[in-house]
């Protein structure tokens, strides 16, 4: 079934608000938001295997997933998912075997992300992201002092902020508060 508007837009809540999603473009969370696929899982069925491959990622829109981890020959309850959350995305990020089980406790509705599209636009989007604010910041002059390794770390605190005419860019260094607002920014046409 197509995802309808209602499901696009829950997604795109739900992922801007992941650390792993929120500095996506809209474009680039729109083509997340499309690779992903409607799952269903009835009670009592495993949806992910700790120590199997991840091939995938999940959000829970309906239902309440239990996450396990198996300990001294004994499965125990970490977690309890609730609408809204991600799971599965730690074996994509870090290429490595599931970390734990995850059951659904009750009928569930997920989508789900392919490991191949959330490499190929998350991680992507990521490295051209900080190619453009690096290259950016080449060309303020108050940065000019800065070595590569120093705008590579100041580029990843940025964040763009599209406007109708122009942008506006913003950046908070680490926990020192700038001038009265405690936010910098910069607008340009």
């Amino acid at each position: 079934l197509p995802i309808s508007s209602r499901q696009m837009k829950r997604l795109r809540d739900i992922l801007s608000s992941s650390f792993l999603f929120s500095a996506l473009e809209d474009k680039d969370m729109g083509v997340i938001v499309l690779a992903m696929k409607e799952c269903s899982f009835m009670p009592g069925q495993r949806i992910i295997q700790q120590g199997d491959n991840g091939d995938c990622l999940y959000v829970i829109e309906e239902g309440s997933p239990e996450c396990k981890i198996l300990a001294d020959g004994r499965e125990k309850v970490v977690t309890t998912c609730v609408p809204g959350d991600v799971f599965g995305e730690l074996a994509l990020l870090y290429n490595c075997p599931r970390a734990a089980s995850v059951d659904a406790v009750d009928k569930c509705r997920a989508w789900q992300l392919d490991r191949e599209t959330f490499n190929h636009i998350v991680k992507e989007a990521a490295s051209n992201r900080s190619s453009r604010h690096t290259a950016f910041l080449r060309k303020v002059s108050l940065f000019s002092s800065l070595d590569e390794q120093q705008r590579l770390q100041l580029s990843s605190a940025l964040k763009a902020e599209h406007k109708t005419h122009g942008w506006e860019l913003f950046w908070r260094a680490g926990d020192a508060e700038g001038p009265a607002s405690g936010r910098e920014h910069q607008s340009y046409q």
